[in-house]
């Protein structure tokens, strides 16, 4: 057995066409289903039935000069005479016509043809179907969705934009936030230091009516003016009217008590920057423009030195310091020589 299974597995197309009633398409047949572990594998051959391979093995052992086992004897006598003794299947059944052969080949034909035609119906009617139905649905809301996804990246962007903007500004502003708070330590750290310098000057003047000291003490109290000023002015830059209202009041009186130790070729140019002052302090918080030219004249006087005036058509009254309220400029018209 083991020899006869070894004899399909490794037999060439030209031996395994020796055997009787093997033909060129059997023996194609059995090489593409080699290997074969056992006999039973061999029924993966259509056309290799069982008695067909037991009539195979009798003629192979019967053609090869090689002594067979006694077993293996045995069996293939057996399987001989229940060949002789049974018919063959094919040889059982009976011979059909020619003419019924044919109408089978037609009906199966024409079932085809039938098929075919169903099919070709089915796509030519169903595919338009199934696309309205199911693929230009599909189609439309993609299309939606990649225009709701363009405009949603065209906003992102734009408010990726303004987003940008807006902290460039914010940076700005921080920094020049950050400068206006140094800038007022600065005028506070100033004014705290002449602060402290005119009250040692003035605790001198008091014991010493030394006229240099109080030359010194003036310059002190004209330089605190123009600070307070000048604070004032950085206030109204920040629409802060209430503290350079503050600071206005105390430059005003810091300056009205230097009129009468002033020389008289100073005393109408302060007069003109005190007036200048009141009249911002009158225009505020109404007219906010108009304090700031107030302010920017009477500044600039002091820093120009309090130059000498002409005679004027109209001449400043300038009335006492204040604490709490706010003075009312008042004008003294005289007539022009």
């Amino acid at each position: 057995m083991t020899d006869f299974l070894d004899f399909l597995n490794t037999a060439d197309a030209e031996t395994l066409k020796k055997l009787p009633g093997v033909t060129p398409s059997q023996a194609d047949r059995i090489l593409s289903a080699r290997p074969f572990e056992t006999l039973q594998d061999c029924s993966r051959v259509p056309s290799l039935t069982e008695k067909r391979l037991a009539r195979l093995q009798v003629v192979y052992f019967e053609q090869i000069q090689t002594p067979i086992p006694t077993e293996d004897l045995t069996e293939n006598e057996e399987q001989k005479d229940r060949l002789e003794t049974e018919p063959d299947p094919q040889e059982t059944q009976p011979k059909q016509s020619k003419p019924g052969r044919v109408g089978r080949i037609l009906i199966r034909i024409l079932i085809i043809l039938l098929l075919l035609t169903a099919v070709a119906a089915a796509i030519y009617y169903g595919v338009p179907f199934l696309y309205e139905k199911f693929v230009r649905p599909v189609e439309t809301n993609a299309a939606s969705i990649t225009d709701l996804t363009a405009q949603q990246n065209a906003e992102v962007a734009r408010l990726d934009e303004e987003i940008a903007a807006l902290q460039a500004r914010m940076s700005t502003l921080e920094l020049r936030a950050d400068t206006t708070d140094q800038t007022l330590k600065a005028y506070g750290e100033t004014l705290a230091n002449l602060e402290v310098l005119q009250n040692l000057l003035d605790q001198k003047l008091t014991n010493q009516k030394d006229e240099l000291l109080l030359e010194i003490a003036n310059q002190i109290k004209l330089t605190r003016g123009i600070e307070l000023l000048s604070r004032s002015r950085l206030y109204l830059s920040q629409s802060n009217y209430g503290l350079a209202k503050i600071d206005l009041l105390s430059s005003r009186n810091l300056l009205y008590s230097l009129l009468a130790s002033l020389p008289a070729d100073q005393v109408g140019a302060m007069k003109i920057v005190i007036n200048r002052i009141d009249m911002a302090l009158i225009n505020l918080p109404t007219y906010p423009v108009v304090a700031v030219y107030d302010v920017d004249t009477a500044w600039q006087l002091l820093v120009d030195g309090l130059p000498n005036v002409p005679a004027q058509a109209v001449t400043p009254v300038v009335l006492p310091p204040l604490e709490t309220t706010i003075p009312t400029a008042a004008v003294e018209v005289t007539p022009t020589p």
